[in-house]
């Protein structure tokens, strides 16, 4: 509305408020008078206003602007930087698409707080489908405390799985325990393979195997005396029974396997660590003064190669015989992290920045909400399940 209008207007309310008041009622007191001015100059005034932002966006508004809530996510103007990873801080909705190439793609309520790098992957987006027969949750997370360490965990299956048509289950697993004395904390993570239809009943019952009988060797031979061929022996021989049980051929349920036990700390604070592997999963450490994670055991992929190849040289149940192990030393403030190829593989890619941004965003532990949404990271290419444990020592108990 034109301000001289509006101006008008206003006055001929407040004259009809006087003369409102020097009308007959007039006899019945300054009381009743300053009720009906005031009642009067009220309605008037908000008449006028309301009527000024009713037909349009407002001062200050440009021409054809939409009014946006505070909390949209809004994309930035073209020629804008942007960081690599950003979090949606609110729900997203429908709003005017700028000109040129759209950097991010619209996130969805679900994916709110989800770290995202680059352009991130497409399928990201699309609905979480069911498979078709009834598996393990989409989502699983702990977090714990055993002794000195803080252990945080969660598993998430990837979008390559959860928007198929059908749609497969989360064919990674993980376990966490410890010993009766709490002297001793256990990790597993399993990655079943995709090619095998029931990997994620081989992985799941690798982990929950792994942690049992890892318990049961240190209870019977003590930390120094793990042995990993007998661990692995027996973890094949369970899900060969489980194929069996099921009619299918053992290499349906094909998974790979990384295990590790901590020790409490000495008295200088440092942990030892016992890590066992079979397959691509992998352990890595984090010293709490350098910002990135550093690889010690798995099954190394070749980055050289034109395409990184995802075959294993060993699996359960078929070749446990090929698993390894060896013993490493976690200082005070150090994390070990246990995580499949889908954690593993962003942060060995030096072409990204997914590695520095979870040596930062886990120099300490964190919820286990805020951790399990960085599981779900959303990066370009990054479609499978992804899993990891991490263990921070805080020196003695």
């Amino acid at each position: 509305m034109d301000g001289r209008l509006r101006a008008v207007l206003f006055m001929a309310v407040v004259v009809g408020a006087f003369v409102e008041v020097g009308a007959e009622h007039q006899r019945y007191g300054l009381l009743v008078n300053a009720f009906a001015l005031a009642a009067v100059g009220v309605v008037g005034a908000a008449a006028v206003l309301g009527f000024g932002r009713a037909d349009g966006p407002g001062p200050g508004s440009a021409p054809g602007s939409v009014p946006t809530p505070d909390r949209l996510v809004r994309e930035p103007a073209p020629g804008t930087p942007v960081p690599v990873c950003r979090y949606a801080d609110g729900p997203a909705a429908p709003q005017p698409r700028p000109p040129g190439p759209r950097p991010f793609l619209r996130e969805r309520p679900t994916d709110l707080g989800v770290p995202r790098f680059g352009d991130g992957a497409r399928a990201q987006g699309y609905p979480w489908l069911l498979p078709e027969r009834t598996v393990q949750n989409g989502i699983a997370a702990d977090e714990a405390t055993v002794g000195a360490f803080t252990i945080r965990g969660a598993s998430v299956i990837g979008p390559g799985h959860r928007c198929g048509h059908p749609a497969e289950p989360r064919q990674d697993s993980y376990r966490i325990g410890r010993t009766r004395d709490s002297r001793h904390a256990i990790v597993a993570v399993a990655d079943g393979l995709s090619s095998a239809p029931w990997s994620d009943t081989g992985a799941t019952t690798a982990s929950s195997q792994a942690v049992t009988l890892l318990r049961e060797q240190i209870e019977t031979v003590g930390f120094a005396g793990l042995d990993v061929k007998e661990l692995y022996g027996r973890i094949a021989a369970s899900i060969a029974a489980q194929a069996s049980g099921r009619g299918v051929a053992t290499s349906h349920m094909a998974t790979v396997l990384i295990t590790a036990v901590l020790t409490e700390p000495d008295a200088n604070g440092v942990a030892k660590v016992w890590v066992s592997w079979l397959g691509d999963s992998s352990a890595w450490t984090l010293d709490p003064q350098v910002p990135l994670w550093r690889f010690t055991s798995g099954e190394a992929k070749d980055r050289a190669a034109a395409v990184v190849s995802n075959e294993v040289a060993g699996r359960l149940p078929d070749t446990p015989h090929l698993a390894r192990d060896h013993y490493l030393t976690l200082p005070p403030g150090a994390a070990l992290a246990l995580v499949t190829d889908g954690v593993g593989d962003a942060w060995a890619d030096p072409a990204g920045n997914v590695n520095e941004y979870f040596a930062n965003a886990w120099r300490s532990p964190v919820p286990a909400t805020r951790f399990t949404a960085d599981v779900g990271f959303d990066a370009p290419q990054c479609l499978d399940d992804r899993t990891a444990v991490v263990l921070w020592n805080g020196g003695r108990a």
